[in-house]
């Protein structure tokens, strides 16, 4: 586990010109723009799932999405929105074992405001059936 103090933007941006070690960082020191992974066991597929309900803990930027099928749905799919807008393109959530990525992130909606709305929509001919595991990479914006 890391543990720290945050960097401030001058020392991380000295890190990033030089060698961390020779720049005077220790190990378990935290970059501020350091990526996070949200993740969501999706058990049950429903139309939708508010991962934040208006609560986002702060701003971020979604740049990445992995979904892990756990099941076997005749033409179940999964995207991202932010509660009104989707982020991400539908993506086939049909096959177990098999990986689906976005072909598209709208940059114009993939940033979330703190206390913003970050919702998972199953669809296809029964979202109920459409489960899999949801990861979704963020950075951390002001």
């Amino acid at each position: 586990m890391l543990k720290g103090k945050m960097l401030t933007q001058a020392e991380e941006e000295r890190a990033n010109r030089h060698d961390p070690v020779r720049a005077g960082l220790k190990f378990g020191t935290l970059f501020k723009e350091a990526m996070n992974v949200l993740t969501y066991d999706v058990t049950t597929g429903a139309t939708s799932i508010k991962i934040f309900d208006s609560d986002a803990p702060y701003k971020f930027e979604i740049i990445d999405v992995v979904i892990q099928p756990r099941g076997d749905s005749t033409s179940g799919t999964i995207k991202i929105t932010n509660g009104t807008n989707d982020i991400t393109d539908a993506m086939t959530c049909a096959v177990d074992t098999t990986i689906a990525r976005p072909a598209t992130i709208d940059d114009a909606y993939s940033t979330i405001e703190r206390r913003g709305t970050l919702e998972i929509v199953c669809g296809g001919t029964t979202p109920a059936d459409t489960i899999g595991l949801v990861t979704i990479v963020v950075i951390p914006k002001e």
